[in-house]
């Protein structure tokens, strides 16, 4: 009591050690910590569905899938439409040449957005090749004295 009155101050209390500001209590330490932790898992996760949707890179998306895809099919249309041993055969080889037609169509439509231009006009001019190579082919067909040949025929122009 006697520095007090001689002018002296006594130490600061702990309280006013800070600025006025109190200590953290170990609580209040703890959520600066939680909240690291959580960015880093929340980082950590990100970058796992990224690495994830990397390694599962849809391989139908990728333009050396669809050029093996594109002339394989493309080789099976031409083999249909070529010189047939029978007439039923024929007609049977030419619903499967439309059908394989279609779906090659629906391949090159699905792959669009990842080809690049030339890529995409010349499986178009490939197209409609092989849809020329069929009309020609249907011509034949409706040219033909057969009755069973030209009931097949229209049902193959209907569609």
């Amino acid at each position: 009591a006697g520095a007090a009155a001689k002018g002296r101050r006594a130490p600061p209390a702990p309280a006013a050690a800070g600025g006025g500001v109190a200590p953290l209590k170990p609580q209040a330490a703890a959520v600066p910590e939680r909240l690291q932790r959580r960015e880093a898992e929340r980082q950590r996760e990100a970058e796992r569905r990224r690495q994830e949707k990397a390694a599962q890179a849809v391989q139908e998306e990728q333009s050396g899938f669809f050029a093996a895809a594109f002339s394989r099919e493309r080789a099976a249309i031409e083999a249909l439409l070529g010189p047939g041993p029978g007439q039923a055969e024929a007609e049977e080889a030419l619903e499967e040449a439309a059908a394989r037609l279609q779906g090659l169509q629906k391949l090159l439509t699905d792959s669009v957005r990842f080809l690049a231009p030339y890529e995409v006009r010349q499986a178009q001019e490939a197209l409609s090749r092989l849809q020329g190579a069929l009309t020609a082919k249907r011509q034949q067909c409706s040219s033909s004295p057969s009755k069973a040949n030209y009931t097949w025929c229209s049902i193959m122009y209907l569609q």
